[in-house]
């Protein structure tokens, strides 16, 4: 009891201590309040966002915080607390006790003496601040002197060694020498085995063709031959190449050397802004962009931070990252939304050396357009005051040091039918092109226009087919392309989400694999989607199903994208324009491999498709110096798939068709319903009669009415089709052969243990 009582008074003399010390402090700190001259007061600047213009004349506004206006009679008093500018005044103690001071050092040593009188040990935070004398030691603690002499030779040791770890930093010891000996290591065995005679010519350094070699790109394509010298030399750039034929690198590759030279020279400036800016119409091409960049930079011993500006990500990130970033790639839409939101940003992208339009066509379209012009604008915009901060001349030389490079695989006249309203689909020219593109980017020389594909707009390696069926009867040829094609990946076009989801749904229970994508889903799982696609991973892939992934996509993924092996791409709607079917295709066939393109089309839509693909190869023809070869390759072919064997295949898509459509519809309707009796209640009526009355009787009802017929499916119902499914899955398409024989049945292969979906030899597409 004794130890305790010692214990609780040894604490109250701590708090009591602590609690005169956090006084003494207030009573320091504090600053009286009083009366302020309005000139004297805190002012500060109120930083207006660009975004707002001119502010209606608010420029230069200022405000001040903390101050008490008080009024006697006509005149107006300004209480505030600012500190005291005379320096004749009262002095009142320093506002905060230092630690080295003697006298703070014997106020501390008088309360350690007084809280030790008890004979129990007290311990202060800062130990450091005073040392105890021997004697005090003795009195304090006189059980433990060894231990309190090791303690402060362990802290002697510590202070010591502490000095000893700042010497200055040695560079090479600052960088990983293991990392870089491997990364050296493996650039000269890529660069045994990788032949790079065709790269020498462009003029490229040697960390630039180190990278190249790691890649192993034996040689530049067409388009990166050709532009990546105009672009070293400092021209504006406007490219034009078919789709898959690496116009990434073609603006990459100059970006790379530029930053590297910059880096050599040691330019550095007090505030680091980027190198270049990008612009992508979607989020998926633009992080593609951002990782090809980083895998040609992966080589370097320093490479630059680079950084993609999206949508669907968090915007806080993204401006950290904008921060320390040298080459930034983005969307118009969120690019713009973290510009217009801080003067620094705005600021630090006008001072960049690049600007790179990739797909043109389509950022100054649709819904691009209007994020895009005030980018454009904000790029070129002079703020009122700037000029009188920096140089003009200055600003005016590094905005025409600026390089602006355009690319894309369409130019044509849909683009312009959105702007003047008419209605034609023919292609642009060289000198049309450029008007347009003249008027709309600010280039600070005449651009070079590079045309590497001038013959055609579709690859070579493409094969492109038409199957025409009824409009009820797309997903049952559908399927039946894709079971004819069953080792293709195949990426499925279509013209909205809702068929996205439906066709997801609908081949998900015909155990395909089958993946989503569209402009409606989390960017996270728009991401796992293409890299489950791309790794060919799916829950109903097994050993004894071999069929290859399948993409369900909106235009989403008809842009720059560039996912290896797809040899099939099925157009489920028709392209709305003639450069949506060009760049739909080009996601098949890239660099030299092949592929096949697959339109399905209802009886009103085969001719008007049929024309507007004949549009697209009459350029090509018109072009082509040899006309004979051109019109045997114009046009479409059509393919016809044997009606016994889609009519085999017709009960699996039924009961496929009405199990997604069951599902669908109770999703559907389980949210109506609870939207309904939410505006019911608001409303004060009662849910039946509300229920009645939105009952719509016109336009549209079959399909109503179809909905509420699918919604009343049952559960036992929904048991009984699944399990018909999957008895049908189980089962061969029988394409005719008689079971009982072996008349028409490959012997070989069933001997092989082969496994296929039909019974008997059948025929591919033909194509």
């Amino acid at each position: 009891m004794g130890f305790d009582k010692k214990r609780k008074r040894s604490d109250s003399a701590v708090k009591r201590f602590k609690g005169q010390g956090n006084s003494a402090k207030r009573q320091k700190t504090s600053v009286e309040k009083r009366v302020v001259h309005v000139d004297k007061l805190p002012w500060k600047t109120v930083d207006v966002l660009e975004m707002f213009d001119d502010a209606e004349g608010f420029y230069g506004l200022e405000e001040v915080t903390g101050v008490e206006v008080i009024r006697e009679g006509n005149t107006v008093k300004f209480v505030a607390a600012v500190p005291p500018s005379d320096e004749s005044e009262e002095f009142k103690g320093f506002d905060d006790v230092p630690e080295e001071e003697p006298h703070a050092a014997g106020e501390a040593t008088e309360s350690t003496e007084s809280k030790t009188t008890d004979g129990t040990e007290v311990s202060f935070t800062d130990s450091a601040a005073t040392e105890p004398t021997k004697e005090e030691e003795k009195d304090s603690r006189p059980q433990e002197p060894q231990q309190d002499q090791k303690r402060g030779k362990k802290d002697k040791k510590n202070k010591k060694t502490a000095k000893t770890q700042q010497p200055e930093a040695d560079p090479e010891l600052e960088t990983n020498v293991f990392a870089q000996a491997a990364a050296i290591a493996d650039v000269e065995a890529a660069e045994d085995d990788v032949d790079l005679s065709e790269w020498v010519p462009l003029g490229l350094s040697p960390p630039v063709l180190s990278c190249i070699a790691r890649l192993k790109f034996l040689k530049p394509t067409p388009i990166q031959a050709r532009a990546i010298p105009e672009v070293i030399n400092g021209h504006d750039v406007i490219g034009k190449a078919a789709t898959g034929s690496g116009k990434t690198l073609a603006f990459g590759i100059p970006i790379v050397e530029a930053w590297l030279s910059k880096i050599a020279s040691a330019e550095s400036s007090g505030q680091k802004h980027p190198i270049a800016l990008i612009l992508s119409p979607t989020r998926e091409l633009a992080h593609q962009i951002t990782d090809h960049l980083k895998q040609l930079c992966a080589g370097l011993a320093t490479a630059p931070y680079i950084c993609s500006v999206t949508g669907g990500l968090a915007v806080q990130k993204q401006e950290r990252q904008l921060q320390k970033a040298d080459i930034v790639v983005g969307t118009p839409g969120r690019l713009w939304e973290v510009m217009s939101t801080s003067n620094a940003v705005m600021q630090s992208f006008r001072s960049i050396s690049f600007l790179v339009v990739d797909e043109a066509d389509r950022i100054l379209k649709d819904g691009h357009f209007k994020e895009a012009e005030k980018i454009l604008l904000a790029l070129d915009r002079t703020v009122p005051g700037e000029e009188e901060e920096n140089d003009s001349d200055d600003e005016k030389t590094s905005r025409r040091r600026r390089q602006t490079l355009v690319f894309s695989a369409t130019f044509n006249k849909a683009l312009q039918q959105k702007l003047a309203g008419k209605a034609r689909y023919n292609l642009m020219g060289e000198t049309e092109s450029l008007e347009y593109l003249l008027k709309r980017l600010n280039f600070r020389e005449h651009p070079k226009f590079i045309d590497t594909n001038p013959i055609t707009q579709m690859a070579e390696n493409l094969k492109e087919g038409l199957i025409q069926c009824g409009d009820m009867e797309k997903d049952l040829y559908l399927y039946a392309v894709l079971l004819l094609q069953p080792t293709r990946r195949a990426l499925v076009f279509t013209n909205s989400i809702n068929t996205v989801r439906r066709l997801t749904a609908f081949l998900n229970n015909l155990n395909l694999p089958v993946f989503a994508l569209h402009s409606e889903m989390e960017q996270k799982a728009r991401l796992r989607s293409i890299e489950r696609f791309k790794a060919d991973n799916h829950p109903n892939k097994s050993k004894s199903n071999n069929a290859a992934s399948i993409l369900v996509a909106t235009d989403v993924a008809a842009r720059g994208l560039d996912i290896p092996l797809i040899d099939l791409v099925v157009h489920y709607h028709v392209p709305r324009s003639a450069d949506d079917y060009v760049h739909r295709s080009g996601r098949t066939a890239r660099a030299s491999n092949s592929g096949v393109s697959i339109l399905l089309c209802g009886p009103k839509e085969a001719i008007p498709t049929q024309r507007l693909i004949n549009k697209v190869h009459a350029a090509a023809a018109a072009k082509n110096s040899n006309p004979v070869k051109s019109t045997k390759a114009l046009g479409v072919q059509t393919i016809d798939i044997d009606r016994r064997l889609v009519q085999c295949l017709r009960p699996r898509v039924t009961l496929s068709q009405k199990i997604t459509e069951a599902t669908m519809a109770k999703e559907r309707g389980a949210k109506e319903d609870e939207w309904l009796r939410k505006a019911a209640e608001e409303l004060g009526v009662d849910p039946e009669e509300a229920e009645e009355l939105g009952v719509w009787k016109g336009k549209g009802s079959g399909k109503k009415q179809r909905e509420r017929e699918a919604r009343m499916t049952t559960k036992a119902e929904m048991k009984q089709m699944r399990w018909e499914l999957k008895e049908l899955l189980s089962k061969r398409v029988n394409n005719g052969v008689s079971e009982k024989y072996l008349r028409g049945v490959d012997v070989e292969s069933l001997l092989q243990g082969a496994r296929g979906e039909f019974l008997g030899v059948v025929e591919g597409l033909g194509i």
